[in-house]
């Protein structure tokens, strides 16, 4: 039998018919604010219903909906009225929005800047969900950010901060401030230093867990395992892939960012949250037909933008768990590197199997000391390398602020992080003032 017929007949055998079907209803605010009076406020309220059927092959419809009744008709549910919650209400006007935040405006509009933006959303999204076993089971999310994008004068490089939230449109208004303040202080002040071999990098606690999200989370996902392009395969659930002071959770129950989210896109749960424990791989992020085609023990962590894309293998959030070691003394244990702080974007090649990250906001480390900031930077390096040399790990765990995202095959969706302040012990370097 030719290759191709005997993998196709592998895959039907181990697949099982999987029906999901999904009825969505969201809303999304937009409040855009700058320096010099301009003003755009945006509210959008969307429904529909998307159906998928895997037999071999996926077959998907979506389509956009008026009414619960048209939605109703469409996936023949009778008690679609009863079974979803009403939707949550967001601002109708602006007026509610600029009131609550206007210490952080007339802040910002008291600073000697070229310009400043503000960016205020709300989304929220409610999912009533069917598949194969007919349970149905509810999926919501409710995310808020504030985000402030400001550049000094004389200056290209436009600086950010931000804050998100799954409760409403209340912030740390004063801790935005500060942070403005030390992106200005830590801009104007910034030294170029070389870095012509590979130094350690100290990942401040919190938002440091976005660089575990991207060479960890990622090479997880059960799509890229099966398609031959991650760092990992299936021989390596229950061995070690990274040093034994990492264990990563994906779910955890003190943390209200998900709390809604109790099932997946494909009205499926997660089991346990374990991905890796003490730097063995327990689990690999995954949807249904992976969980088949791969013949693994958990799926899950199915995710889609909203209800016209498709569900992909998505981690919902990576969480770092914490060490013994203070983060003073991780600090003291670098003769020369980098303490990263603040955190921006960053990417993957899984064909030369390293990636890049790119801090926003870094100082030097001297001696043992925090030194001179050093601006913006990238670090990056080989990413089997950089997991496998991640020497201590904090005591002191920390959330992100709410303003993780992650797009992946053109879907963007927010994710959660935390982590304990990190030691990686070899990270190319490049960047600095200038540079």
């Amino acid at each position: 039998m030719p290759y191709a017929e005997l993998e196709f007949l592998l895959k039907w055998l181990l697949m099982e018919k999987f029906k999901t079907q999904l009825y969505e209803e969201s809303q999304a605010m937009h409040l855009f604010l700058d320096s010099r009076g301009g003003r755009e406020f945006s509210l959008k309220k969307n429904s529909g219903v998307l159906s998928r059927v895997f037999d071999g092959n996926w077959k998907s419809h979506a389509q956009e909906t008026a009414s619960r009744d048209e939605a109703a008709r469409l996936l023949a549910w009778a008690n679609l009225e009863r079974l979803l919650p009403t939707a949550d209400r967001l601002p109708a006007d602006a007026g509610e929005i600029l009131e609550a935040n206007a210490f952080l405006s007339d802040f910002l509009q008291r600073l000697d800047l070229q310009e400043w933006k503000l960016f205020f959303r709300a989304g929220s999204v409610r999912r009533l969900i069917r598949n194969t076993q007919r349970r149905e089971v509810q999926n919501g999310f409710r995310h808020f950010s504030i985000t402030a994008r400001f550049r000094m004068r004389g200056q290209a490089e436009e600086l950010e901060v931000g804050e998100g939230s799954s409760e409403g449109l209340k912030f740390n208004l004063d801790g935005l401030a500060r942070r403005v303040d030390e992106a200005i202080a830590s801009r104007k002040h910034c030294r170029r230093v070389p870095f012509r071999d590979p130094v350690p990098v100290v990942l401040q606690a919190g938002e440091g867990g976005i660089l575990f999200h991207e060479i960890l989370g990622h090479s997880l996902e059960a799509d890229y395992v099966h398609q031959g392009i991650s760092p990992f395969t299936p021989a390596d659930l229950d061995r070690p892939i990274v040093s034994p002071a990492i264990t990563v959770l994906c779910r955890d129950e003190r943390d209200p960012f998900f709390r809604d989210a109790v099932v997946d896109d494909e009205g499926e749960a997660c089991l346990s949250p374990l991905l890796v424990e003490k730097g063995v791989l327990r689990r690999f992020i995954s949807d249904y037909a992976h969980q088949r085609l791969l013949r693994l023990r958990d799926r899950g962590q199915a995710r889609l933008e909203d209800f016209s894309r498709i569900p992909q293998p998505r981690i919902f959030a990576t969480y770092v768990q914490p060490g013994s070691f203070p983060a003073a003394e991780i600090i003291a244990s670098v003769p020369n590197g980098v303490y990263a702080r603040e955190f921006g974007d960053g990417g993957l090649d899984f064909r030369s199997g390293r990636f890049f990250f790119r801090i926003r906001q870094a100082y030097r480390i001297e001696r043992g000391r925090l030194g001179a900031p050093l601006g913006s930077l990238n670090v990056g390096g080989d990413i089997r390398e950089i997991l496998g040399g991640i020497r201590m790990v904090g005591d002191d765990f920390k959330y992100d602020r709410g303003v993780s995202y992650c797009q992946k095959n053109g879907q963007v969706l927010p994710v959660r992080v935390g982590q304990p302040t990190i030691r990686i012990d070899s990270l190319w370097v490049n960047g600095g003032d200038d540079a």
